[in-house]
């Protein structure tokens, strides 16, 4: 299965719902995003810029699907570890990491000869971006491993309401390069936003309370009064 494909099944993977949640009768992720076909995905803008004329505040929003799918790669690891990730019931792996089942490491641990070995994969670093700056459409959540001294990363997405709950099983990617996406950026600050604006990369922006309405980068600057 490639990448996209991948990326969209956890993207409209049903996390569940709770009535103590606070995502009503369908204001979960995994609700929102069924709704969507992959092509919906591929034709969302990758970073959606939103101007809040009244506070002047420039709300910046990169796209999951396309954070995901520009960098990584589904090798033969990868398709049999998420095909067991599928299958399996049973979720007490022994490792640090999350939303992954005993038969799926266990699996990442085995030699050729069925031999299981500690030390053919090394895990790196655990993450959550709800900990951080990010300004990502969804949370991610997952962990940097090696296998075979090749990197490669766990992955789930949060398709919930709340932060605490509501993340899909982790599926497993190969990494070509150090991070996920070659040139689109997990987090900006306001300094390199407004850089971005009066250099001429932002042309232009929605409104931040209405989505029907646009701004060229002109009018953004002279609100902005930049």
């Amino acid at each position: 299965m490639e990448t996209k494909q991948v990326v969209y099944k956890m993207l409209t993977e049903n996390t569940g719902k709770h009535f103590l949640d606070s995502g009503g009768t369908d204001g979960r992720m995994w609700q929102r995003n069924e709704k969507k076909t992959i092509e919906d995905f591929e034709n969302e803008e990758q970073e959606l810029y939103q101007l809040d004329a009244k506070y002047k505040e420039i709300y910046r929003t990169v796209s999951v699907f396309h954070f995901l799918t520009n960098n990584l790669e589904i090798d033969d690891i990868c398709e049999e570890f998420n095909r067991l990730q599928d299958e399996s019931n049973n979720w007490d792996a022994d490792a640090d990491v999350y939303g992954v089942s005993k038969e799926a490491w266990d699996y990442l641990r085995t030699d050729d000869d069925g031999c299981i070995w500690e030390s053919k994969v090394r895990h790196v670093r655990t993450f959550n971006t709800y900990n951080g700056e990010s300004d990502l459409s969804q949370i991610l959540q997952g962990a940097d491993l090696t296998i075979n001294d090749e990197k490669y990363i766990l992955l789930q997405i949060h398709n919930g309401a709340d932060a605490r709950g509501g993340y899909t099983d982790a599926k497993l990617f190969k990494m070509e390069e150090d991070m996920i996406h070659e040139y689109l950026q997990q987090w900006k600050d306001s300094r390199e936003i407004e850089e971005d604006l009066t250099e001429g990369y932002i042309y232009i922006l929605t409104d931040y309370w209405d989505e029907n309405r646009k701004y060229t980068n002109e009018e953004a600057i002279n609100i902005l009064e930049l």
